[in-house]
């Protein structure tokens, strides 16, 4: 398959269909190929080349999060005097920190908050990008 097709297969699988179906269908539209020797040669190439891809993304990440992985940052913010913050904090907020003091910016949902933080203190941050996880430490400070 060179696409996804519905109730067929996705991209990249090698299905079996009706003869006519492929042949009026799937080739015509440019959905399917053949599957020659030379065309599941080529699917396999693509697809090693996708795990190695993957692999190396996999790699990248850990490396990454290791450079974050215990460290503390500290955001200051403005609160009234019990602590309460007049704007929460989120993602982003966090994500602008990471981007000022290691230089990364990852996606905000590489950042895991059950939900805004609403009040001055230390807060433990799980950091999750492919499948390396990380903590880090957030100091929310006046």
């Amino acid at each position: 398959m060179l696409l996804d097709v519905k109730k067929v297969g996705q991209r990249g699988a090698v299905v079996e269909v009706a003869d006519g179906y492929a042949m009026n269908v799937l080739i015509p539209k440019k959905q399917a190929v053949p599957a020659t020797a030379a065309n599941l040669k080529q699917v396999e190439r693509e697809a090693l080349a996708a795990k190695g891809k993957k692999d190396m993304d996999a790699i990248l990440a850990q490396k990454a999060l290791a450079q974050i992985d215990g460290k503390i940052i500290t955001i200051h913010a403005k609160a009234n005097p019990a602590g309460g913050l007049f704007e929460s904090i989120k993602e982003k907020h966090i994500n602008e920190v990471l981007e000022k003091q290691f230089g990364m910016s990852l996606p905000e949902s590489a950042i895991l908050l059950k939900e805004p933080i609403k009040k001055t203190g230390m807060y433990e941050i799980p950091v999750v990008l492919q499948q390396a996880k990380a903590t880090l430490s957030l100091q929310v400070a006046v």
